[in-house]
């Protein structure tokens, strides 16, 4: 496999290729006094048509580079990165931190391959603790790393592939009501007004549900809109609401509809009357 060589940090265009063999020999037998501003750079994720932007890059390599920074058990983390399966080769960085290539599947999409690194780098950050800090710029595919110097190089000839990846967030879908709207036009937009609440819950979604739900309240005690119907409102957008029926909402259905139901009633109490 070969991988894109920068002459430098600030080169915008790769002026040579590598054999991955010839980069960790390079790294094996460079001396420890080279200045990081003479050390080659290396893309390790992805493999580029010019430089370093997104839409250069041609394929990806089916390796996640990782960086272990503010190491206070360098040797630790170095050793952790031996036992794990996955691991291509680990080596100390220039810093005396950590570097550490990880097999996982060749991406087609820079989505697919942000969404195995964060749940890669998700899965070392509880292995690595408090041990060092995993560098998240390296979920960029295109990220440069230098050639640092470790003549004790650890490299695995037969890696096992990390096939974990997050998958993807679902678009969010605003449903419509199933039941025809009363032709009165205050009753028309009672609906449409809740309709653009409760849609646009997507967080933190029981005090808002209150909240709506005991204005609408006072909307049906002043005459706006009939009991039964502002009720069977609030029923549908609660059960048709996306994050409200997940795994992210702080509580279950149940108890947003009896908690909107009973601020429901309250806001009868209360009419509230329009100018």
């Amino acid at each position: 496999m070969t991988v894109n060589i920068y002459e430098n940090k600030h080169a915008k265009v790769f002026n040579n290729t590598m054999e991955l063999t010839t980069v960790f020999n390079t790294i094996k037998t460079n001396k420890p006094t080279i200045p990081k501003s003479e050390r080659l750079g290396v893309v390790y994720a992805s493999k580029s048509s010019k430089g370093r932007k997104h839409e250069h890059i041609e394929s990806y390599t089916g390796m996640a580079f990782i960086d272990v920074d503010d190491c206070t058990h360098p040797k630790e983390v170095k050793n952790l990165f031996k036992v794990i399966d996955c691991t291509i080769a680990c080596w100390y960085s220039s810093s005396g931190n950590v570097h550490a290539l990880i097999k996982i599947p060749i991406c087609t999409t820079k989505d697919e391959f942000k969404r195995r690194y964060t749940l890669l780098a998700s899965d070392l950050r509880h292995e690595i603790g408090s041990w060092g800090h995993l560098d998240g710029i390296t979920t960029n595919p295109t990220q440069l790393a230098f050639m640092s110097s470790d003549a004790d190089i650890y490299i695995n000839d037969a890696p096992t592939t990390y096939n974990g990846i997050y998958m993807p967030t679902p678009k969010k879908v605003v449903r419509m009501l199933k039941f025809q709207k009363y032709s009165d036009a205050s009753t028309n937009w009672c609906i449409e007004k809740a309709q653009l609440w409760f849609n646009g819950i997507d967080t933190n979604g029981y005090p808002q549900v209150l909240k709506y739900a005991h204005t609408i309240g006072g909307w049906s005690a002043s005459g706006k809109i009939q009991e039964a119907v502002a009720k069977e409102t609030i029923q549908q957008l609660i059960n048709s609401n996306q994050y409200l029926n997940s795994k992210d909402s702080s509580g279950s259905i149940n108890t947003y509809l009896t908690g909107a139901m009973a601020s429901f009633n309250k806001g009868l109490e209360n009419p509230l009357e329009w100018n």
